[in-house]
């Protein structure tokens, strides 16, 4: 169920390309920051970085390369890897990176699962490393965001044939018993409540003065819902 439910996370993020209206202020973060590489955090399955969009716009930042990390990895997710893209197959707590992972760390559609203290410590660990730091989610306190997910299970109805790899498993948990589509339904509801505006993201980083951050909604042209967004660098 949760890797049935994480498949459609991914493919709704991938085909509809979701994410792009944050995407020029992320990579311009990272160049600012000098990063060789992306640390991703609570990846799931993947992410906007296994995306059409974003592997094009990660090639021509060559040699910078991304790997994946998920407290609970997903088995699926080795099986998707493109080009300057990995993953590792061990548990990583976003709040507690380990040193060997450095880099600019991202965090799609996951800082809303943890309460203030855990996501301060999700900062303070980015901070102490000396590392830039963004997040960015869809699931807005917004009448449009919360629309959207009532269609949820309507997308996973549409999108479950064309997901790879094919699972047996996936067909009879999305159409049979329709688990999978009530889950992304009760998932994307609560992600609404539960992600913070810019005002709360910068209220959480007050800690932490020595960065730069950078708080608010990104909008592009040809996409239905808004990223909130936060952004550190390091104060130079």
């Amino acid at each position: 169920m949760r890797l049935g439910a994480t498949d459609f996370l991914e493919a709704i993020t991938s085909r509809g390309d979701i994410y792009r209206p944050i995407q020029a202020q992320i990579f311009r973060a990272i160049e600012d920051c000098g990063a060789e590489r992306v640390v991703d955090l609570c990846s799931g399955g993947g992410g906007p970085w296994l995306s059409p969009a974003w592997r094009s716009v990660l090639a021509e930042h060559a040699p910078l390369t991304v790997v994946l990390t998920d407290k609970f990895p997903s088995s699926a997710l080795p099986g998707r890897l493109v080009a300057g893209v990995s993953c590792v197959t061990f548990p990583v707590d976003a709040a507690h990176v380990p040193d060997g992972l450095r880099g600019f760390r991202t965090i799609f559609s996951s800082f809303h699962h943890f309460p203030d203290p855990v996501a301060r410590d999700v900062l303070g660990d980015a901070v102490r490393s000396g590392e830039g730091f963004a997040m960015a989610e869809v699931t807005t306190p917004t009448l449009r965001a919360f629309a959207t997910m009532m269609l949820m299970p309507v997308f996973a109805w549409i999108l479950t044939p064309r997901m790879r790899p094919f699972r047996w498993s996936r067909l009879l948990l999305t159409y049979l018993l329709p688990v999978i589509p009530l889950v992304v339904l009760w998932d994307g509801a609560v992600s609404c409540f539960r992600t913070r505006t810019p005002e709360e993201l910068l209220a959480l980083t007050s800690d932490f003065p020595h960065y730069d951050w950078q708080a608010g909604y990104a909008r592009g042209q040809g996409t239905w819902l808004a990223s909130v967004y936060l952004i550190g660098r390091p104060k130079r």
